[in-house]
């Protein structure tokens, strides 16, 4: 009787360790086509610093411009 507790015993912990691992597989694999996307495709951001072509001052806009506000003002 008690070789047939051990025996079960045993085969109930097998189990249970086949039954997490084949869990922990099944959520890697079900994640990592998440972190690869997220690896490879990043936000850009909004704000840029720009150098103006005209007189040379450094400063930040969210617009594909490439004078400053005051050369802008200027040209108009």
């Amino acid at each position: 009787m008690v070789k047939d507790e051990e025996a079960l015993e045993r085969q109930y912990a097998e189990e249970a360790l086949n039954r997490n691992a084949k869990a922990g597989i099944h959520a890697d694999a079900c994640t990592t086509p998440l972190k690869l996307f997220k690896h490879y495709v990043r936000k850009k951001p909004l704000i840029t610093q720009v150098t103006c072509k005209k007189c040379g001052k450094i400063f930040k806009t969210n617009r594909d411009t490439q004078l400053c506000f005051s050369c802008e003002r200027k040209k108009k």
